[in-house]
């Protein structure tokens, strides 16, 4: 499986706080991250759902947080989507797929993002 997103929020303990951050791709580009789902969704059972798909945080990443999604190339993306590949397969295309740290950047967003009723563009907006 795969979940499109615009970035996702890490939370870096600032002093006493934890200070909400949201890291995208720096070129604006949507990010493909790479999950383990279980099919058909449409059975109801509580058996349903994904996991996203962790790797070590390198480079800067690391000084918020030190995993991060595995975020895959378009190319990747569509290759990690194939039903026949295998464990093996698999981790050549987290190793040879995932975009690079560098490719990301982040910024202080408002600490609302924790509540989960807040929703709305402002969430991403930088604070200082």
């Amino acid at each position: 499986a795969i979940v499109f997103a615009d970035g996702w929020f890490e939370w870096k303990k600032e002093g006493d706080k934890k200070q909400p951050y949201f890291i995208h791709r720096a070129d604006g580009q949507p990010i493909f991250m790479a999950a383990i789902g279980s099919i058909p969704f449409e059975r109801g059972d509580d058996a349903e759902g994904f996991l996203i798909v962790t790797a070590a945080a390198d480079k800067g990443l690391v000084d918020i947080h030190d995993r991060r999604p595995l975020v895959l190339s378009p190319e990747a993306a569509r290759e990690w989507m194939r039903q026949d590949i295998g464990g093996k397969e698999a981790g050549e295309i987290a190793a040879d797929g995932a975009v690079q740290a560098d490719k990301f950047i982040w910024h202080a967003v408002t600490r609302a993002v924790g509540n989960v009723k807040n929703q709305g563009p402002e969430m991403i907006e930088p604070v200082t």
